[in-house]
């Protein structure tokens, strides 16, 4: 599977994810310290935008308020279709993207992006009590990715919290969000 696909499926899920979420839902809190689901989902979508602005050249920021606004299935949508379009683009994985967290060759953008994506809806899921089930071709893909990068400069920046140690004969993606900080 290459990265625009595990994207695509991605945001699908996302999709999935927050139809009917309840105020009560969005007010959950999350598997990220400090957030409730509505915060984790404009994280989400507000890097959406940022990867998506650097692809067409633009600078950006990670933070870009209140994104879902009332309707975030629109929301989503809109942020998701625009996000995979500029993976899409001519020369879209050519040079290096810049980030308030680093500069990075497009590829690896590319995973970052995937990355988001990918533990984000695991973090919604795990908020809601809604099911999820990763392929575990693209929890494999993010896995591995994340054990090619220097993680301890991403839990400096507070990116990542600290690696919760999961057995090697766990499911993959229970490695993948202990390896980024979150209790499987």
């Amino acid at each position: 599977m290459d990265v625009i696909s595990a994207l695509e499926q991605s945001y699908d899920q996302t999709i999935e994810l927050i139809a009917g979420l309840t105020q009560a839902e969005l007010d959950a809190p999350s598997p990220c310290a400090g957030w409730d689901v509505r915060a984790t989902l404009n994280h989400m979508l507000g890097a959406t935008w940022m990867f998506t602005l650097v692809n067409q050249g633009q600078a950006a920021g990670e933070d870009a308020g209140d994104i879902l606004g009332d309707d975030a299935s629109l929301a989503v949508t809109a942020a998701a279709k625009e996000n995979v379009a500029s993976w899409r683009q001519p020369g879209a994985f050519e040079g290096d993207r810049s980030y308030p967290f680093g500069t990075f060759p497009a590829t690896g953008a590319a995973m970052f992006n995937l990355g988001e994506v990918v533990v984000h809806n695991w973090d919604v899921a795990q908020a809601t009590g809604r099911e999820l089930v990763i392929n575990p071709a693209v929890g494999q893909m993010v896995y591995d990715w994340g054990l090619s990068i220097p993680l301890d400069d991403f839990r400096d920046y507070g990116a990542f919290g600290p690696e919760v140690v999961v057995p090697t004969s766990s499911p993959i993606v229970d490695r993948l969000v202990g390896l980024l900080g979150r209790q499987p």
